[in-house]
């Protein structure tokens, strides 16, 4: 196998064209908000990995052995369990995002060739084998995960450990095509991106965003960018936006009706009845007011070409705001 050497840590993207028409616009869906990974069956997703990869750069500069990028997609999506949010959709939604984010802003100008495909890899894997239960009920729970992970970003370390599995594995080691310093260098950038979605990090990444300098800081953006596409369902057109709320509702109340079966007391914001709309519109708004504004607000200062983003964000509180107001859904004509 043919081995590229550690000058992916400082060569840059170069998009390599798709030549095909029907994959060129496969592609131009890919690269706009309105993409909505809910309107496909599983399967087809695995398609648009391979083009993303493609067009990257990935699969010729990291030298990904034939056969093995398909390979690899698959079994991340059979590392999917079948949650209502965190599932296979979510986990390629997130890598859908990382890649608009690399088309349309300057990120692809500061991060690496390296960087890039690791950025890919952790997104598309970042929540496989998520049990649909957040970090405090795994800790709470005591289960196996948190024993192992010694309550410490027990989520996040688990996902990043299957991750670097896949790429151990011959069969869907899509970084063999590396040098070994090239190899840990990958790992390096997937682990620590992974970890990067840990939301108790949240707070220090949204402030460290707001400062001056941050464009130029690589890890800092590198985060960023993966953490913020975890945290993107509800910048996408409200159609969309829609659907992954109810879907999060339904995990939410899952867990809320295991933690009064065990007698735990659940987190105010998964305490309500799934068809309470008007609860609901609360809840989320609040989540736009001290988790989405703070994240999206400061990031898109840094990153203007991603400031349609924030003005979805803004559209889509309004429109739970009227939820909470009426508990009613807005009219399908305020939302286009």
């Amino acid at each position: 196998e043919n081995h590229a050497n550690m000058d992916l840590l400082s060569q840059k993207i170069v998009w390599v064209d798709v030549p095909v028409e029907v994959r060129s616009a496969k592609l131009s869906k890919l690269q706009c908000l309105s993409f909505d990974a809910l309107d496909y069956q599983p399967d087809d997703l695995l398609c648009f990995v391979e083009l993303v990869m493609q067009h990257t750069g990935c699969a010729d500069r990291c030298a990904i052995p034939p056969g093995r990028l398909r390979a690899w997609a698959t079994a991340a999506k059979w590392k999917y369990r079948d949650n209502p949010f965190h599932n296979w959709f979510h986990g390629f939604s997130v890598f859908q995002m990382c890649y608009y984010q690399l088309w349309v802003s300057p990120l692809r100008d500061l991060f690496s060739a390296l960087d890039v495909f690791g950025l890919l890899i952790a997104s598309l894997c970042h929540d496989l084998d998520h049990p649909g239960f957040t970090n405090n009920y795994m800790v709470d729970s005591q289960s196996e995960l948190a024993l192992i992970h010694n309550d410490i970003a027990v989520l996040e370390n688990h996902h990043a450990s299957l991750a670097c599995e896949l790429l151990r594995r011959d069969a869907t080691a899509i970084g063999s095509g590396l040098d070994a310093a090239a190899q840990k260098a990958l790992r390096r950038v997937v682990i620590k991106c992974i970890l990067d979605t840990d939301m108790a990090k949240h707070s220090e990444s949204c402030q460290k965003l707001s400062g001056a300098g941050a464009t130029e800081d690589r890890q800092l953006m590198l985060g960023a960018c993966i953490h913020s596409s975890d945290l993107s369902a509800q910048v996408l057109p409200w159609k969309t936006a829609q659907k992954w709320e109810e879907r999060i509702s339904m995990e939410f109340t899952r867990q809320a009706r295991k933690e009064v079966a065990a007698g735990r007391s659940p987190a105010p914001f998964m305490s309500f009845h799934p068809d309470d709309v008007k609860q609901r519109g609360k809840l989320q708004r609040d989540f736009f007011d001290f988790v989405l504004f703070p994240l999206w607000d400061p990031y898109t200062q840094q990153l203007p070409a991603l400031r349609p983003c924030y003005r979805n964000l803004v559209k889509n509180r309004s429109f739970y705001e009227h939820r909470w107001n009426t508990g009613e859904d807005p009219d399908p004509k305020w939302c286009k």
